[in-house]
């Protein structure tokens, strides 16, 4: 929503009205802050980098690699929709946004493998 990399005050805040205070450990996802500062980028679900000339520094996050396979923008969109309570066309801008890159997929999905059997009748 943030133009695909958001400030790490602003993950943690919004973890903090989802019930997860990343000051404490909790009983299911042990320390919050670690889980997402260091397991998920270790996984590759997140990026992690210091937002240059920020003094005293800050960092933001990306979208990972794996993150990129695994889930899509529709899909993150429509969980905050759900979230709010609201439609996902409730944000124009991000839903064009998570439609184009759907709709990119399946174009990339029904295009033949390089190096495939592409010729090749099928057995």
């Amino acid at each position: 929503m943030k133009g695909n990399c958001v400030r790490e005050g602003l993950i943690f805040n919004f973890l903090f009205k989802l019930g997860l205070d990343v000051r404490e450990t909790n009983s299911l996802f042990g320390n919050t802050r670690q889980l997402v500062t260091e397991v998920f980028v270790r996984q590759k679900y997140l990026e992690y980098r210091r937002v240059p000339y920020t003094e005293p520094a800050e960092y933001e996050f990306l979208w990972g690699p794996r993150a990129c396979l695994e889930t899509s923008k529709m899909l993150v969109l429509r969980f905050l929709a759900k979230l709010h309570r609201r439609d996902p066309r409730c944000w124009p801008f991000h839903y064009l946004e998570a439609l184009a890159d759907c709709e990119a997929e399946e174009v990339d999905e029904g295009e033949p493998e390089a190096g495939g059997n592409a010729g090749t009748p099928p057995p």
